[in-house]
């Protein structure tokens, strides 16, 4: 998501500098820091940072996989996923 955005944007960043970016946004967001982000801390994030959500949308989403195919790895949803 964050190479389609930025990439949509023209900007290019190392992939360190990526790698940065997406280590910091999953901190911010993993408020008990069990290295995972449940369904409440989700919430909490999202409602934090709207502008995400733009990017959450399935038009969107849509667009992305368009332009980068390998962004969907699995399409499939299990049952107890739901």
């Amino acid at each position: 998501m964050v190479l389609a955005i930025l990439h949509e944007s023209d900007l290019f960043l190392s992939e360190e500098a990526v790698e940065q970016i997406v280590d910091q946004t999953f901190k911010q967001a993993d408020l008990n820091g069990d290295g995972k982000i449940d369904p409440d801390e989700w919430k909490m994030f999202a409602s934090k940072n709207l502008a995400l959500l733009k990017n959450m949308t399935l038009p969107y989403l849509k667009d992305i996989t368009i332009v980068f195919p390998r962004f969907v790895l699995n399409s499939q949803v299990g049952e107890e996923e739901l």
